[in-house]
């Protein structure tokens, strides 16, 4: 009998969503001239501007709601400690595959920073206690705040260390079922092997929580993410044209344009933009199934237009978040011998929590997510 009550309760603490409050460190603002180039540089210099006192550690362990403002967007999100176990029974999911070199670069910056310096960007559904109280928190002085220079975005922190608040909050995320990492894949594979790491020793344990920032799907936005890939040393212009006529119906058009549909892209050739639309037979209309533009471009257009068969080690492919004007895809694809520029239409929430909670992902680098988060506005020395 008990052995089956032990059973129940271990089951039901498996489902809920463990977070942690941490003592965390925040920059002195009063010694940040340039906003911008500071947090840019962040990655790389903390622990030169840690040993310098340009930052502040806190003594109390708190939650921190953290407000982004981006001319008429409002973002409201929670920075915490999450258990990285949770990634092992399927309460925080992934979404994408990770690129062998990032996971690599990503553990030599951990290991030599001893910091986790930007949170792993999480979408969860709605709720609207935890809502209200992310929104009563900001009834105080925020902890930090300051502008991005030459921008209209306005970051804000306000710290959360009320005992009660605290268990509030906690309270309330144990209910939360499912989070879905929206930015941060690199980082939290390359945590999550850290913490099962034999090699590190007791260093292992360090890694047992990945630095979080939840955000409501509802204060997300997902734009594209698109490509440039030389083909030089793979096969003439003329040739790639030809494969690629065979997948789409294409159409030239005067000038750069985002794709705004499902199943039509956009691409930049030769110094010339065409609108492409996939032909029927390359779509699966299977009901239930989904078809992802970014899986299609991977398996036609570089797998059997170009014969790329891992996109996640190939250094002729390189990526541009949708926030990113079209003439820098311009520009990289003049800088090539033979460069083509891919512009894939975004993701939907709705495939992207489909794909995730049936243990599927999506092809590397396939959704861009507003807002993007800075690094150092809150850190979490190891």
């Amino acid at each position: 009998m008990y052995s089956v009550i032990l059973s129940y309760l271990l089951n039901e603490l498996l489902k809920t969503m463990k977070i942690y409050p941490f003592k965390g460190s925040h920059p002195k603002v009063e010694l940040i001239t340039s906003p911008g180039s500071f947090f840019s540089n962040i990655k790389h210099q903390y622990r030169e501007y840690k040993e310098n006192n340009i930052y502040e550690d806190l003594s109390k362990e708190s939650f921190f709601v953290y407000q982004i403002k981006s001319g008429k967007l409002n973002h409201l999100g929670l920075l915490t400690l999450t258990d990285v176990k949770d990634m092992s029974t399927g309460k925080v999911l992934k979404h994408e595959k990770t690129l062998a070199a990032k996971e690599q670069q990503m553990m030599h910056l951990l290991l030599q920073r001893k910091a986790f310096v930007k949170p792993v960007l999480l979408g969860f559904h709605s709720n609207k206690k935890i809502d209200g109280l992310m929104k009563k928190a900001k009834r105080k002085k925020p902890l930090i705040k300051f502008s991005i220079d030459n921008t209209k975005e306005e970051h804000s922190i306000w710290q959360v260390s009320n005992p009660e608040q605290i268990d509030m909050i906690q309270k309330h995320f144990a209910k939360i079922k499912k989070a879905y990492i929206g930015d941060g894949h690199h980082r939290s594979t390359t945590v999550k092997l850290l913490s099962e790491s034999k090699q590190i020793g007791a260093e292992a344990l360090k890694y047992k929580s990945l630095y979080t920032a939840y955000f409501p799907f509802d204060q997300l936005k997902i734009c594209d993410y698109n490509r440039v890939v030389d083909i030089n040393e793979i096969l003439p212009l003329s040739e790639f044209i030809i494969g690629l006529s065979k997948y789409f119906e294409l159409e030239p058009i005067d000038g750069p344009l985002r794709p705004k549909k499902k199943h039509h892209l956009t691409f930049f050739i030769d110094g010339k933009w065409y609108k492409a639309k996939w032909k029927v037979k390359y779509i699966d209309k299977k009901k239930g199934k989904v078809l992802l533009d970014s899986a299609l471009v991977n398996k036609h257009v570089f797998g059997s237009v170009l014969g790329i068969e891992d996109v996640r080690v190939d250094t002729r492919i390189s990526y541009f978040g949708g926030t990113q004007p079209l003439t820098k895809i311009e520009s990289s694809v003049k800088k090539k011998d033979i460069g083509i520029g891919i512009c894939i239409p975004p993701v939907t929430v709705k495939e992207l929590t489909a794909l995730a909670d049936k243990k599927q992902t999506l092809p590397p680098k396939s959704t861009w997510f507003l807002p993007r988060l800075k690094s150092g506005i809150v850190t979490k020395d190891l």
